[in-house]
């Protein structure tokens, strides 16, 4: 269970991007959830076991739940794997639209999204860009962000993947052979994001993306963790961050699928963000449309 801190006020909206093709319910889908929720938590633990049986992709989901390789799955909705059988199918689209699983691919691209304008920006001023992904997982968001190279004209830029896994650090040097071919400069460092950060003060970063991560810590390590990336931005820096929320199938996430995690508002992670050294008016905390992610964007 989280522990408690002293919530800073901040407000946050909901974000209906029109320009993002962000996954929603329809009228007859929402009416739909009021009764096939409610049965998806009251599930029985061990069901999980033959959620697995229903198609490869949600096996390798259960079986590698809070890695890079279950979000992989989830952001293909569950694609990664040839169907052939019709009931195959017919339970990959169970389970790859329940909100959760839209929920994880909206959040990519609001990351997407706020990659973009800020590289934009920082690149207007003609200067070396430092980025850094913390706990970057498969490195998806900003691969495909910089890919066409449109932030490299007259400007050098320097990517750094930190993960604690091998394997993720492995498919993120995978991945980036869509940019091999751009002169950018790539790093790659396996390490804890506490231990980084305790040990990196000296290196300074222009912007900062930990998405997926905090989801697992409580409200202490969060804010020394923010506390760190605030020491290694730029002043003019930017976070990228997000946490999941409360949402209607928490539940069987938990206890069925078995992915526990640590639920905050877009209040609460931006109430830690202001708690860090950010400046209140330097934050922008929103939602997905799902309202299961929360999102914050905050300016050192």
């Amino acid at each position: 269970m989280k522990n408690e801190i002293s919530e800073i006020k901040i407000s946050a909206y909901v974000d209906n991007d029109p320009d993002l093709n962000l996954e929603t319910n329809s009228s007859l889908k929402s009416a739909f959830n009021l009764f096939f929720i409610p049965v998806l938590n009251s599930l029985p633990k061990g069901f999980k076991k033959l959620i697995r049986k229903t198609n490869n992709s949600a096996a390798v989901v259960i079986d590698n739940v809070t890695s890079h390789k279950a979000l992989e799955v989830l952001y293909s909705k569950g694609d990664l794997f040839s169907l052939k059988k019709i009931g195959g199918k017919f339970f990959k689209y169970v389970w790859f639209n329940v909100n959760n699983s839209k929920a994880v691919r909206n959040r990519l691209k609001f990351v997407k999204r706020e990659l973009r304008k800020h590289l934009s920006s920082i690149s207007k001023f003609d200067k070396d860009i430092e980025i850094i992904s913390i706990a970057s997982g498969s490195s998806r968001a900003i691969v495909e962000v910089v890919k066409d190279g449109h932030y490299l004209q007259g400007t050098k830029l320097s990517i750094t993947f930190l993960d604690k896994s091998e394997h993720a650090i492995q498919y993120s040097k995978d991945m980036s052979v869509h940019i091999s071919h751009l002169p950018i400069k790539l790093n790659w460092i396996q390490d804890s994001a506490g231990s980084f950060l305790r040990n990196s003060a000296a290196q300074k970063y222009d912007l900062v993306e930990i998405v997926g991560l905090l989801d697992y810590f409580s409200d202490e390590k969060v804010l020394e963790i923010f506390e760190g990336i605030y020491k290694i931005l730029q002043p003019g820096g930017v976070l990228i961050t997000s946490n999941i929320s409360h949402n209607p199938e928490e539940k069987f996430i938990t206890n069925v699928i078995d992915w526990p995690m640590i639920y905050r508002t877009a209040e609460e992670l931006g109430g830690l963000v202001n708690k860090a050294g950010f400046e209140y008016n330097s934050i922008k905390a929103f939602y997905e449309p799902l309202k299961v992610h929360a999102m914050v964007v905050a300016k050192k």
